[in-house]
């Protein structure tokens, strides 16, 4: 890594005050200074040794607007102990050092000693935020422990949370770095249901402007308590008929074409005008959209779309006119502001939906909609929810082929029906256009004898026994070759897991691509042999992407449905033959399936006669229709 002066100046700085106990420097040395003099030097010191560390970390290699702090956060916790502890007295700086972050008292003494220095901003960041990279496997006895520190911590917190340590709205928003602290947890195998509620009480504790009831809510459930509910039951009766219900869909995750966008846009764009009218929220600005289907989906429902504006007063007072009977947000989880929103209650029915695939743990949010396909029978898949859970016997997404979407829809790509397009192709050759077309193995340097698995899927979904079985897949299968995504793995820490992993030899196989634009994300699967759906948490759209090209994805279904997605997809293709239950079976059928062309060929012919009862479902459309209506 390279660094300039003053980076280098930080440095010596941090070395220098670390070859010393600064706490005894300050309260045993500064004779001059009054106890609460000492104490301000005490904070003042530890912001300037926390400045510096921040400032390292500003570098070339690291694009600080666009990483998430949780990543750099995540590899300094150890330097910040560090620190607190040479800021401490003796006996506490020997104890802190020992970075004891599995047992409960030290976790309190630290937490203690952060009070002590003002830094409630490492206090969110060191005991809120649930790691994206973890080194054990998930089945480890220390992901448990890890986890019920986490919410002991919690529980400490709401009863021992100091008022003058509250956040402001502002504050917890740039703190946070727009990041959901818990937002990995969902990665992790476990229900999540306990520590998700815990974390809502703390919310609504040191965030209290979280905390909102609509009055115009709570005065029309006054008066319907109070009022005779015999009277004109028949003309109300006629006249609620009449009256379109106000659904609003909250999320911002439609200005570029997430998955999130990809598994709702058809819904909310088929749900029947004539008994509802339906919005669209989001803190972005309309001029900011950004993508195909997103640019579509805006411009036919820009009549209705609201825009928040930057925080939670300006979104609930821009909310409260419309009177919504449903608020449904897609993506609890994901993106902050709208998850902070969803603590206020602003209409009498609220509703999460699997975008995050997660419980939201929120007290003001009434029900979770899934499908039976996709989750076990329903008094066990409850559990695993805050909210009422609905299931649907559809989908419950009106799903559109991407390659429909991103190609045949896509002007840069030449259109299939050559008669109809003669003149413009021989326009786009005057003009010197370059019509663009799907790559070929060849072309991106794969050879005829190559089995290409595909696994484009985010780093975090990559855990040390997925990578096992990747690894196992190279090993029965010689021409094997992994398609990953992004450049190289998340840190060095993981980069160091992978080479263990792998070895020398097989790391070689894996060929890692950058964030891809939706078309050549397709291109790049339409080539391969077969899709690897990671487990525990596995794909979505990225399952639909290979079944749209007729291939083959393995699975290994997991409890919760963040892992049941593309078994489900299989039960509603009545296929089974690409479902596992161990990784030892995971390897040895993908291999199998990579090696042995006609079972691949087979494969393929199933789907292919098969998927069109995936797509494009309408029974999904009824089911939201009737959902809302009841």
């Amino acid at each position: 890594m390279r660094m300039n002066t003053k980076q280098q100046n930080s440095i010596t700085t941090l070395r220098n005050y670390s070859s010393y106990h600064i706490y005894n420097l300050i309260f045993n040395n500064q004779t001059n200074l009054d106890s609460k003099q000492k104490q301000l030097k005490l904070q003042s010191t530890f912001k300037e040794l926390i400045n510096n560390i921040k400032f390292i970390t500003t570098t070339n290699e690291i694009d600080i607007y666009n990483t998430p702090m949780s990543f750099i956060f995540q590899h300094i916790k150890h330097d910040i102990v560090n620190i607190v502890a040479n800021l401490m007295p003796l006996n506490d700086k020997l104890f802190l050092e020992k970075k004891l972050y599995q047992n409960l008292e030290w976790c309190i003494r630290f937490y203690n000693a952060l009070i002590t220095l003002g830094a409630k901003d490492i206090i969110l960041w060191f005991f809120l935020h649930i790691p994206y990279y973890n080194e054990y496997n998930l089945n480890s006895p220390l992901i448990d422990k890890q986890r019920e520190i986490y919410v002991k911590m919690l529980e400490y917190f709401i009863i021992n949370w100091p008022s003058n340590m509250y956040f402001t709205e502002h504050e917890f928003i740039f703190i946070s770095n727009q990041t959901c602290m818990p937002y990995a947890t969902s990665y992790y195998n476990r229900n999540n249901t306990l520590l998700l509620s815990t974390y809502c009480k703390l919310i609504r504790k040191i965030c209290p402007w979280v905390n909102y009831y609509s009055p115009t809510l709570a005065e029309k459930i006054l008066k319907d308590k109070y009022k005779n509910v015999n009277q004109n039951t028949n003309q109300n009766t006629n006249q609620n008929a009449t009256i379109k219900k106000k659904i609003c869909f909250v999320s911002d995750s439609f200005t570029t074409d997430t998955s999130v966008l990809r598994d709702r846009v058809s819904i909310i764009g088929k749900l029947d005008r004539n008994k509802y009218e339906v919005y669209f929220a989001s803190f972005y600005n309309f001029s900011s959209i950004n993508g195909i289907i997103a640019k579509v989906f805006m411009e036919h429902i820009k009549s209705n779309y609201i825009y928040l504006g930057e925080n939670l007063t300006t979104a609930r007072n821009i909310l409260e006119p419309y009177n919504f009977d449903f608020l449904v947000y897609p993506d609890i989880g994901m993106k902050l502001l709208p998850t902070l929103l969803a603590y206020s209650r602003i209409a009498p029915v609220q509703i999460n939906t699997w975008g995050h695939s997660e419980t939201s743990g929120i007290d003001t949010i009434d029900y979770f909609i899934s499908s039976s396909l996709f989750e076990k029978d329903i008094e066990y898949s409850q559990n695993n929810y805050t909210e009422k859970l609905i299931l649907f016997k559809s989908l419950g997404t009106f799903y559109i082929s991407p390659h429909k979407l991103f190609i045949d829809n896509n002007p840069k790509y030449q259109d299939n029906n050559k008669d109809k397009n003669k003149e413009k192709d021989k326009n786009n050759e005057k003009d010197n256009i370059k019509i663009k077309k799907f790559k070929t193995r060849e072309e991106y340097g794969f050879n005829t004898n190559d089995n290409l698995y595909v696994c484009l899927q985010t780093f975090y979904k990559l855990n040390p026994e997925f990578e096992n079985c990747l690894a196992r897949i190279l090993d029965l299968d010689p021409n094997g070759i992994i398609l990953l995504s992004n450049t190289f793995p998340f840190c060095k820490s993981h980069l160091k897991r992978i080479r263990k992993t792998f070895g020398e030899q097989k790391i070689k196989r894996l060929q890692w691509f950058n964030a891809l634009e939706k078309d050549e994300f397709l291109n790049l699967v339409s080539i391969c042999d077969v899709c690897l759906d990671p487990f525990p948490f596995g794909g979505f759209n990225t399952s639909y992407d290979a079944f749209d090209y007729n291939i083959p994805v393995v699975t290994l279904e997991s409890e919760y449905l963040n892992g049941r997605f593309t078994s489900g997809l299989y039960r509603k293709m009545d296929l089974d033959e690409c479902i596992v239950k161990t990784p030892e079976e995971y390897s040895n059928l993908a291999s199998n399936i990579g090696i042995n062309e006609k079972l691949r060929h087979k494969i393929n012919r199933n789907i292919e006669m098969k998927k069109n009862m995936i797509f494009q479902e309408q029974a999904s459309v009824q089911e939201w229709n009737d959902f809302f209506l009841r």
